[in-house]
């Protein structure tokens, strides 16, 4: 039997090569036509991730499985392969992967705008973004490449759904199976999915050039690709549109990356009915509520960190505490994700090299994911997610012939991948090899006891020798090939003469022939006694056997985050001086309660025994900071300037939790942000009013039901002539009024046709536009950037004649000049306090501007435009005492209840007043004092910041960062990988800064 066996590997091996021909291609020669008829005995099989049969036969021909289970009729003119009972799984399957696909040729990230165009470079009828290209169909591109399909077969994979990862909506993949034969045999399926991402990829268009021009290209392309199919196609023919919707039929696959652009894509998926399979960025467990509650199905990369070098202290120093943590509980994204219910699917994808796939997958075996989930994930999860699971995904009769054989368990870090099985062809790895029992052997020499043989594991290999009665030692060479064992020693040391052995392997036994010392035949055997030995594989110390994380999530994910987020509770705060800005002005030695997130009490002697009780002797308490003009949080670019119009991207799209702007900001006093687009263009984006919810995601942080804003933007900021691009129309201001003379034209008359039922039923939606319909029907309300008076005056000419008023017009450094006209138009100022000189078109600014402005009767405030600046937004404040006399309660308005007032949100926040919400704050000093500091900061009555609580915290992170860094250097003592700490630097956003981020580019 072990005879035929070897001669079937033989046969295997030598047949590995061939490229099997069918019917539809000519033969030149002579053709294999065999069956490929297999049957695999005493195997250990999992016919499927959650089904194990111990002792099973495994039976398939052509490709295909034709029976698996135990007390199989093995048919005649099967080869039988006796596997002696090692391990059969279902092929591993790569739902995310990029094989025997054109190479995508990145060219840099950040170059000249001017090497970039406005229109698209494809010639054909395409859509108008070349980062569309739907049409893209993988199964058409695709060539096979034996050298790159082999880490796969190694790894155990037999399949891969490959795609062209190039561009937003990237075109379909195509699931193909791994074995060594011609394209038309690879093919599971075809469309299997359609694939999207936030990244251009390749694109040398302009447009998008931000995380949020992204999204919108995405969503207007759901929208369009919905009229075409009803309308357009009447009209024209569009390729890009027509494939769009022919794969919305299809499995969708958006890759993410990032945890926050998981929740991104899925917003999307809501808002058009779509069902995505998320690829993640294998940090989903520091946002783990959010993402569980929204995402359904993931893919997972397992390139998991390795260890920093942290030897190096200076070095050391520059990794935030959220690099070092990320690094411990990254293998745990898996496990937390399943066991919240989010079903996972693995890819290679973003690992350096195949090979280390399994290593990283019992990492996260080691960090509790179930051996079950981990097969689910790679076999029955992505077929199913294909709507291939009748042809592959387990081992049950008619499917495809796609598995791998172990050694030994597949979980068992000293396993070996031998063969691979794609569509019934072999690829062989290591011979299959019986399993070998280490301990004693009783060996015998023509029927006669000679010594005791010990056969010891080591590694991969077994060491042999020969136990004397002294305790003495005699090595024995070994070579162990297929089921044949050859043994040589020598007996007598003086007499220096081999005695040679050759046998068969039986599990228990080995029996043969050989040759004695004397050079006479002999018959031998060897019968296991017992195990007297230890595996030294398994007693090597490794490296990764260290303690198993003991980090804890934080949110957000930065080291001043909550361990558990702040909740509501009742506060009584005590004797201190109220800052009201209402009618009652300052109260002294006054209290305030705070219930149920809102002010419910103002006044003296206040008592409820239930709340917290706040000593406020001699602190003085205001309204929480409202920055009117801010670019913090704020993920993927603050700028589309591609375009001189887009109205249609919208910051609350790239809201960026993380950032620790948010938390540095709170230690300021500031509790409600605008986040504004920047001014590269006469019309940005729609911005983004939040509240500084410290911990709390994206979308939980905006203000809820809070009217909506949009930036617009004058001077030499929006001239395409001191930008970076000379490509962008308009060079001059006069081409800047023409900009919104045009758009506010075309919105006019696109709001006259969807109020025509004749017309507005064939109507395109088109988002840019309205956007600015919003702004015509007020429901949408302008802030601009602005500083030269004659800009000042035309925008206010021009809102009027289309019968709308600008907002607020923000820094606005020469509003003193045109004080009165602004008064009559009914615009609001937000400025900075004495910002001057720092470009010609600010040269005529004075830091009495505020002043003047709130004295001719505009309610006026004070932003910071400026990360830094916002946490001392209360002594820019001050400055409205020093340069103009403004009483001390006025000045604290202009960055409390006057931006309050613009946001349109003063009947809410922005003063003390019962019925308000609870966002206050609570000083050292006088708070308009540049010795104050604020010691409690209030956000919806929830506790957000506490300057004690800050300085314990602080210990508490050292001593984390401590703990992190020795266990690195522990595991790099031990022998553990390490590699330098590499990361992006954070950028932090004016109006002016424009990068195409890293970010969006995920390949």
């Amino acid at each position: 039997m072990y005879l035929r066996l070897l001669l079937v590997l033989l046969y295997i091996m030598s047949c590995n090569n061939i490229v099997f021909s069918q019917q539809t291609f000519p033969v030149n020669g002579v053709e294999d036509q065999r069956e490929d008829y297999y049957a695999f005995t005493n195997c250990k099989i999992y016919k499927s991730y959650n089904s194990f049969i111990d002792s099973c036969t495994l039976i398939i021909k052509k490709g295909n499985v034709v029976a698996v289970g135990q007390n199989i009729t093995i048919p005649k003119d099967a080869i039988i392969i006796d596997l002696n009972y090692k391990y059969i799984y279902p092929g591993f399957i790569d739902i995310y992967s990029s094989y025997g696909m054109p190479e995508v040729k990145k060219g840099p990230r950040n170059f000249d705008d001017s090497d970039r165009s406005m229109a698209s470079a494809r010639s054909g009828a395409f859509a108008w973004n070349d980062a569309l290209k739907t049409d893209f169909n993988a199964i058409e591109n695709f060539i096979a490449d034996p050298s790159k399909s082999k880490p796969y077969l190694e790894a155990g994979f037999c399949a891969v759904n490959t795609h062209k990862m190039d561009g937003i909506s990237r075109g379909t993949s195509a699931l193909i199976s791994l074995s060594n034969q011609k394209e038309n045999l690879l093919v599971i399926k075809d469309m299997a999915a359609h694939h999207l991402s936030f990244s251009k990829g390749t694109s040398l268009q302009a447009y998008p050039g931000s995380l949020m021009g992204s999204i919108a290209l995405i969503r207007q392309t759901y929208l369009d690709s919905d009229w075409y199919q009803k309308i357009g196609i009447k009209e024209q023919y569009n390729l890009s549109l027509d494939a769009w919707n022919k794969v919305l039929k299809i499995p969708q696959i958006f890759d993410c990356g990032d945890k926050l652009n998981d929740l991104r894509a899925v917003k999307i998926a809501k808002e058009f009915n779509q069902n995505y399979i998320i690829k993640g960025g294998g940090n989903e467990y520091q946002l783990i509520e959010d993402i569980n509650a929204e995402v359904k199905k993931i893919i997972l990369p397992v390139n998991f960190p390795e260890a920093y070098d942290v030897e190096d202290p200076n070095l050391a120093e520059r990794i935030s505490l959220a690099d070092l943590s990320h690094w411990e509980l990254a293998p745990t994204n898996p496990r937390v994700l399943a066991d919240a219910g989010v079903e996972i699917a693995f890819t290679t994808d973003g690992l350096d090299k195949i090979s280390s796939f399994k290593l990283k997958i019992l990492e996260s075996v080691k960090n509790g994911l179930s051996k079950e989930s981990v097969l689910k994930a790679l076999t029955y999860n992505p077929a199913s997610w294909l709507n291939v699971l009748d042809k592959t995904g387990t081992l049950e009769p008619g499917k495809i012939a796609n598995f791998f054989i172990s050694d030994l368990d597949y979980f068992d870090k000293n396993s070996k991948i031998l063969q691979t099985w794609t569509n019934g062809k072999a690829t062989v790895f290591n011979d299959l090899l019986p399993s070998i029992k280490q301990g004693s052997y009783k060996l015998k020499i023509q029927d006669k006891d000679l010594a005791t043989l010990i056969i010891e594991k080591d590694g991969t290999k077994f060491k042999t020798f020969i136990q004397e009665s002294d305790s003495s030692k005699i090595t024995v060479n070994n070579t162990i090939n297929q089921n044949l064992i050859t043994l040589s020693f020598i007996p007598d040391k003086k007499a220096k003469k081999y005695i040679r052995l050759s046998g068969a392997i039986y599990n228990d036994n080995f029996i043969g022939v050989g040759i004695d010392e004397n050079g006479k035949n002999v018959s031998w055997r060897a019968d296991f006694i017992n195990n007297t030995f230890t595996d030294k594989s398994n007693s090597k110390k490794d490296s990764s056997d260290l303690s198993l994380p003991n980090a804890k999530v934080f949110y957000p994910w930065v080291g001043f985050g909550w361990i558990q987020r702040p909740a509501q509770k009742d506060y009584l705060i005590k004797n201190a001086t109220i800052w009201t800005n209402e009618k009652e002005g300052k109260l002294v030695e006054t209290d305030l309660l705070i219930r149920n997130g809102k002010i419910d009490k103002i006044g003296k002697n206040i008592n409820f025994p239930n709340a917290i009780q706040i000593d406020g002797s001699g602190k003085h308490l205001s309204a929480g900071i409202i920055d009117e003009h801010s670019h913090i949080a704020i993920q993927g670019g603050v700028n589309e300037c591609t375009q001189a119009n887009t109205a249609e991207v919208r910051i609350g799209d790239v809201i960026d939790c993380d950032d620790i702007n948010i938390y540095r900001q709170l230690s300021g006093g500031v509790t409600a942000a605008q986040l504004l687009h920047g001014s590269c263009n006469p019309i940005g984006g729609q911005s983004a009013i939040i509240k500084l919810r410290w911990g709390f995601s994206p979308e939980k942080m905006k203000l809820e039901n809070a009217d909506g804003f949009i930036k617009f933007a004058l001077g030499e900021n929006v001239k395409s002539s001191s930008s970076r691009s000379n490509n962008r129309y308009p060079d001059t201001r006069m081409g800047v009024e023409q900009v919104y003379l045009d758009a506010f034209t075309r919105a006019k008359e696109y709001m006259t046709s969807k109020k025509d039922l004749s017309k507005s039923t064939n109507m395109r939606k088109d988002l840019e536009l309205e956007a600015l319909v919003e702004i015509l029907s007020s429901s949408r309300f302008i802030t601009c950037h602005s500083y030269v008076q004659s800009e000042i005056n035309m925008l206010m000419h021009l809102a009027k004649s289309f019968g709308f008023k600008v907002n607020t017009f923000t820094h606005i450094l020469e509003g003193y000049k045109v004080a009165d006209k602004m008064k009559q138009h009914g615009v609001g100022a937000s400025s900075f306090s004495d910002w001057w000189a720092y470009k010609y078109e600010v040269v005529d600014a004075i830091p009495y501007n505020g002043a003047i402005l709130h004295d001719v009767g505009i309610t006026t405030a004070f932003n910071s435009d400026d990360a830094e600046m916002a946490r001392r937004l209360n002594q820019e404040a001050a400055k409205a005492i020093k340069y103009g006399g403004v009483s001390e309660t006025e000045a604290l308005k202009f960055v409390t209840l006057n931006p309050a007032k613009l946001l349109h949100i003063d009947q809410r926040t922005g003063s003390i007043k019962v019925g308000k919400d609870a966002d206050i704050v609570l000083w050292s000093d006088n708070p308009l004092s540049m010795r104050a500091m604020a010691e409690l900061t209030f956000v919806d009555g929830i506790k957000f910041f506490d300057r004690k609580e800050m300085e314990t915290r602080k210990v508490l992170i050292d001593q984390e960062r401590n703990r992190l860094i020795q266990k690195m250097l522990s595991l790099k003592k031990s022998g553990g990988k390490t590699e330098p700490f590499t990361s992006p630097k954070k950028i932090l956003y004016h109006c002016d800064t424009v990068i195409e981020e890293e970010t969006l580019d995920n390949h």
